[in-house]
């Protein structure tokens, strides 16, 4: 609904009130119940003029929800009608038609010659502003001067459209008979009798024989089994016989409208006796691709006794002519309607009209120019030294006033504990040692960080576009190699030719770029060397047909060639070369590279140009480490150096046995399970060590060993797509069972041509030729809960999430992002399918309100009614989406959530597509900066809510961004409020892993505190977090200026060189200090970065 429903300050309310104009009826129970909610949480004291506006809104909308639309006149007035309109675009008539007709309950199919951004965002906006009962707006695209599209729209229309996928037969669209026909498609018209020709047939094919042919096409839909049917057509006439001169062919196809009407009565045998019509001749409509260009007419053209229309003003008229008592009366005889306003009743002379309208102009011009005032035109604000705001006509302007905007820099922002009101958080018994914390996530998808991925999910419009900041944009910019910094010949940012950027200019320059190269899109270089231009490098068995014959070095290699097909193969020496002749006889197999169309060709990669030696890994690491593996690295860099510390200071206070790993991975290493497996059957060159790298578990293992140095458990799971849901349960489980202090957990996987075509062949992804046909742009083929979505959109990336105690966080000054409320994996029972989902989450309310997931909570003084939103895995595939959906509104009704408390919906793999094991890092990740910023993201995609979720009343789906709480977001804006206090997230992967986590505020670590050690502590704490949040960003920055290093290696695995002598003149024997160090348990790093004797 897009209210603030933790108590909305009282400036907001009207606008709020506001928001809520409009219909609900027939809305049904659940939007009922919510209203109700709503209702209850508003204050029941002051704000009273704004506060009784907002409480009378809710109000209203909990009855009118609980109305049947047949109840209402105006919401039942085209309900059962199907209706054709043509030509639709934003602010045409034809548009304002389907409005009313959507406003009136029926189901509307819209034409347009293009799918551009602009139509779809209109038909999404009409659908959601105007619709009511069981309205339906179809969007299709046809090119009506074509008849073959005019023949292909009236069988689309009057056919079932279905989908088979195996054994599964899905229907897409029933069959329509339509009964209201608008056909307002016409070309801009232009050109006189001189250009008769190609141009006036052109133009009379779209606005006449285009539409006879579907006027006789939609009457005869029905016509073998519903004989008493009616096609009531809306025929839009003209007085304009060629009066206004240069319109095209325009005069003539509407003087023959008047034959059409006219023939139906003549032909009544062959297609009229199922058509009615009504024939309106249309006057001055203001606005419209036809007469726009004549608005500056319009004053004069009235004042001559010509009234005009606004398009809304003229489809009020053509609707009221679609009435039943209309209809029966144009059953009788065709209606002929006059809404010419007095136009065409006598002669008019544009060219005079104008002439007129430039004499208003330019007596207007000359009033400005002394200086008298005008009705308000022309005018600009100037504050005066009172401070109030005057009203000058343009020519009095101050001198420079236009040029008053320079170019700043954007203010920084600094990262920093969520601003926490203890008395939120009185329920709170738990104490520091008894909670398990999140410190910091370091993440890496398809928009990069998750500093700069956060931004895109809050900044993305429906029409594609992203707004990011400066900071972001920078970032981005560093990463993809766009822009470096030098200190000289002048410090600052430099391009790829080497000239300076002023940094003023960066994000201007760099933004639509950085844009282009991130998210979801086409594939790229990302997919590997063989992939190219949506093919991919297959091989193909054919058979010669003739002999072959190539030479080898040596017989020992040519008989290996014989060893494989003897039939068809000879070999002999040729005593010239010395080499020997191999030759396959006809008959003989061979393989023959080509390049195969790929029928996904679009899924979520790193951002163009991407490169961890930016992040100081070294060059040779870069040729021997797998590249996911390299990335892995790269997000564990950024975890610990974000949150201002780095391994060596954990190892200085933990021992090293309780540092440990669960970091997992879906596929592991997978361009070198390519090499190992394809590279090597090709006999290309592979590394030595290749299968290494493609082992699963070394994906975890080069960060222990490479940048960490824990000697804690290694446990590292493949879970499929939960994987890092999963991990995160093993590192809480360790820390809970005190075998690990400080756990690195997490997980990343890699795409590529293997994934993307097995996937594609289970028809677990979005085929990408078919969503271009419904017109959607690659950016949105992810459609999580979308009726148009079509499967999930494969996509690389993870990262890192570091989980300690909270007494070791408290001790340490560490950041807490967010508290583990609850966290627990499930299987679902027996199966005869590894993809389906299944419902095995759903235990994790055992026990209803008793259940440990509430009594968990309310430990860090959370109810189920305190849980904000559900992060869901929303693959965007049939089957998932709705199951999903059951599993948590079931979980909220079993828990004890009060009716009608939405329950927000966060779909971020519409933003970055599914990165499979990795993908529940982003969730974490976002969970957490909600958390801190009070404001959850839209899912931009989602233009329809799929009908089978209509019965799970609490989840909420946002079509913008929502402040639901106090806090600043990614791009630095601040609101007081409540906070943000859970969330909930599920993972779900093949196998039948289902990760469930409970996610709460750092509020609760907070209160912990307060409760356990004083307000004093928490106080120091809260300085030395903030400290350290800050010291990470500045490190951050400095590592992208090349002043301080991002990636450090480990130096001789932390011991120093065998032989050193030491003070007491021993020498060091890193060996022995090893096995002591293993052994006692006080034995900590020492602060010179080595472990001692």
């Amino acid at each position: 609904m897009g209210l603030r429903p933790r108590g909305p300050r009282p400036r907001l309310l009207r606008s709020d009130a506001d928001a809520l104009a409009g219909s609900f009826i027939g809305l049904g129970k659940a939007v009922a119940a919510e209203a109700k909610w709503f209702l209850s949480r508003l204050p029941l004291a002051g704000a009273a003029e704004h506060g009784e506006a907002l409480k009378s809104a809710f109000a209203r909308i909990a009855s009118e929800a609980l109305e049947p639309a047949s109840s209402d006149a105006q919401a039942s007035r085209f309900a059962g009608d199907v209706a054709v309109v043509t030509g639709v675009s934003p602010n045409s008539i034809a548009a304002q038609v389907v409005e009313g007709l959507l406003a009136g309950g029926a189901t509307v199919i819209a034409t347009s010659h293009s799918f551009r951004p602009s139509i779809k965002a209109w038909g999404r906006q009409a659908y959601r502003e105007h619709a009511t009962g069981d309205a339906k707006l179809w969007l299709v695209p046809a090119n009506l001067s074509s008849f073959r599209d005019v023949d292909a729209l009236v069988d689309w229309v009057g056919h079932v459209q279905k989908k088979t996928t195996g054994a599964t037969t899905t229907i897409l669209k029933p069959a329509y008979e339509p009964t209201l026909f608008f056909p307002f498609a016409a070309p801009p018209v232009h050109g006189t009798l001189a250009d008769s020709g190609e141009l006036f047939e052109s133009q009379a094919r779209l606005m006449l024989w285009g539409v006879e042919r579907a006027i006789a096409g939609l009457s005869r839909i029905g016509a073998d089994t519903d004989v008493q049917h009616k096609l009531h057509v809306v025929l839009p006439g003209s007085p304009n016989r060629g009066v206004f001169g240069g319109d095209g062919a325009y005069g003539e196809v509407k003087s023959a409208f008047d034959a059409i009407v006219n023939r139906a009565r003549a032909e009544r045998d062959a297609w009229s006796d199922r058509v009615t019509f009504a024939h309106p001749k249309i006057g001055w409509v203001r606005g419209t691709g036809l007469m726009g260009g004549n608005d500056p007419l319009v004053a004069v053209v009235e004042r001559h006794g010509i009234h005009t229309y606004s398009t809304a003003q003229i489809a009020v008229k053509l609707l009221d002519l679609c009435t039943a008592d209309s209809r029966k009366a144009a059953a009788e005889a065709p209606l002929d309607v006059d809404l010419t306003g007095g136009l065409g009743s006598e002669p008019i002379d544009i060219k005079a009209l104008r002439a007129e309208a430039e004499a208003d102009a330019a007596a207007d011009a000359a009033k400005e120019t002394a200086g008298l005032p005008l009705a308000g035109a022309g005018a600009t604000n100037v504050a005066t030294e009172g401070g109030q705001s005057v009203s000058l006509p343009q020519s009095a302007t101050p001198a420079g006033a236009a040029k008053a905007v320079i170019k700043a820099l954007p203010t920084p922002v600094v990262p920093h504990q969520p601003h926490v009101d203890l008395a939120d958080w009185a329920g709170v018994t738990a104490r520091p040692e008894d909670e398990i914390v999140i410190v910091s996530v370091g993440e890496l998808g398809p928009w990069g960080s998750g500093r700069t991925r956060a931004q895109a999910e809050l900044g993305i419009h429906p029409d594609g576009t992203v707004d990011l900041n400066a900071g972001a944009v920078l970032e981005l910019a560093w990463n993809m190699g766009l822009l470096t910094w030098a200190d000289s010949p002048k410090p600052g940012w430099y391009d790829t030719d080497g000239n300076l950027v002023p940094e003023e200019d960066i994000a201007d320059r760099y933004h639509d770029e950085v844009v282009a190269r991130s998210g979801i899109r086409p594939f790229e270089e990302g997919m590997g060397d063989d992939y190219k231009d949506g093919a991919d490098e297959e091989e193909a068995e054919v058979y010669l047909d003739h002999d072959v014959t190539f030479s080898v070095p040596t017989e020992q290699v040519a008989r290996e060639y014989v060893k494989l097909d003897e039939a068809h193969t000879s070999i002999a020496r040729d005593d010239e070369s010395g080499e020997w002749n191999v030759t396959r006889h006809a008959g003989s197999m061979i393989r023959v590279p080509r390049r195969a169309a790929m029928t996904r060709t679009v899924g979520g990669q790193f951002p163009k140009g991407f490169d961890p030696v930016k992040w100081g890994i070294p060059a040779s690491m870069v040729g021997d480490v797998d590249r996911i593996a390299l990335w892995n690295i790269v997000t564990t860099v950024d975890a610990y150096l974000s949150a201002g510390f780095n391994p060596a200071e954990i190892l200085q206070a933990i021992h090293p046995s309780l540092v440990a790993s669960t970091q997992g991975t879906g596929f592991g290493g997978m361009a070198s399970m390519r090499k190992l497996y394809l590279d090597r059957f090709l006999n290309h060159e592979i590394p030595t060590d290749i299968l290494q790298e493609a082992l699963p578990n070394v994906v975890a293992a080069h960060v222990m060993q490479s940048y960490i140095g824990g000697y804690g458990n290694m446990i590292q799971p493949v879970s499929a797509c939960a994987t890092a849901a999963v991990s995160l349960e093993e590192g809480a489980d360790k820390i809970a069972l005190g075998k690990a202090d400080f756990v690195v957990t997490g997980a990343i996987d890699d795409i590529g041509v293997e994934s993307v075509i097995g996937f594609g062949n289970m028809n677990a992804t979005a085929n990408s030729a078919e969503m271009y046909g419904k017109g959607i742009d690659a950016r949105f083929f992810s459609r999580a809960n979308d009726r148009r979505r079509g499967g999930f959109l494969e996509s690389q990336g993870g990262g890192t999430i570091l989980l300690t105690r909270g007494d070791i966080a408290l001790k340490l000054g560490l950041p807490v992002a967010g508290v583990i409320g609850f966290i627990h994996s499930y299987a679902d029972g027996a199966h005869t399918s590894i993809p389906a989902p299944g419902l095995g989450a759903l235990a994790a309310g055992l026990g209803g309100r008793d259940s440990k997931l509430v009594r968990d909570l309310a430990k860090l003084g959370v109810t189920p009614d305190d849980i904000a939103v559900v992060s869901k895995h929303d693959t965007s595939t049939n089957a998932n989406d709705p199951n999903e959906s059951e599993l948590h509104n079931t979980l909220a009704h079993a828990i004890g959530r009060t009716d009608g408390n939405p329950l927000f919906v966060i779909s971020q793999k519409t933003v970055t597509g599914h990165a499979k094991g990795g993908a529940c890092i982003f969730q974490v990740n976002g969970l957490t900066q909600l958390f801190a910023s009070g404001v959850i993201p839209a899912n931009a995609a989602l233009d329809c809510v799929d009908p089978k979720l209509a019965k799970d009343d609490h989840m909420t789906w946002l079509r913008k961004p929502l402040r639901i709480g106090g806090g600043e977001d990614v791009f630095g804006r601040s609101a007081a409020g409540k906070p943000v206090k859970a969330g909930l997230a599920t993972s779900l992967g093949f196998g039948h892993v289902s990760g469930f986590v409970a996610l709460v505020h750092p509020g609760a670590f907070e209160a912990s505190v307060a409760k356990a050690d004083g307000e004093a502590a928490l106080v120091a704490w809260r300085e030395r977090a903030n400290a350290r949040l800050a010291a990470g960003q500045r490190r951050l920055e400095e590592g992208m200026m090349g002043r301080a290093a991002l990636y450090e290696p480990i130096d001789n695995r932390r011991f120093r060189e065998d032989g050193t002598r030491l003070a007491d003149g021993t020498r060091y024997d890193a060996h022995e200090v090893e096995k002591a160090m293993l052994l006692d348990p006080d034995a900590r790093l020492n602060a010179s970065g080595y472990f001692e004797a």
